[in-house]
């Protein structure tokens, strides 16, 4: 009886050091903006954030900012009015089995950003922190003291 001798399979090593839904979300966003580059003046001033890609692969949500409501109504009709037409180049692009269904939701990260920047602003203008021998980061010893210890009492309250 003569031994068969086995071959092992040799596992390839990945060449992609991330997920399969990354690198198509990836995709799907180069030929979404290169479609919207192409279709200039309805897309003017729209800026895909992102992309999000399901792990079955089937709907790809691409998020979108503006800088103005205004400009917000314009994108939402514009994806409307050009959905079909995106679809289609996505499908045409790739070489994907199955094309990730498209669809478009305005990213309110960077309108919530400004709203914190703009409450942050305001507490920097209530307050002098050079008067209050504040650091660099606005934060005086005694605040930051506070906040690790607890109240500290007062220079004049020591007897």
């Amino acid at each position: 009886m003569a031994s068969r001798s086995r071959r092992r399979r040799r596992t390839m090593p990945t060449a992609h050091r991330y997920e399969r839904t990354d690198r198509v979300a990836q995709l799907v966003r180069g030929i979404v903006a290169s479609e919207m580059e192409r279709l200039d003046e309805w897309f003017e001033g729209i800026v895909i954030a992102g992309v999000d890609v399901d792990r079955e692969l089937s709907v790809a949500v691409v998020h979108y900012d503006v800088r103005d409501d205004d400009a917000a109504d314009r994108a939402a009709a514009a994806f409307d009015e050009h959905h079909h037409r995106l679809q289609r180049a996505l499908g045409a692009s790739t070489s994907l089995r199955r094309t990730p269904t498209l669809r478009f939701r305005r990213d309110r990260g960077a309108v919530a950003a400004e709203r914190i920047d703009d409450l942050l602003a305001g507490l920097g203008a209530d307050r002098d922190p050079a008067a209050a021998g504040a650091d660099a980061t606005g934060d005086s010893p005694r605040h930051l003291a506070e906040l690790v210890d607890g109240p500290q009492p007062d220079e004049t309250d020591r007897h």
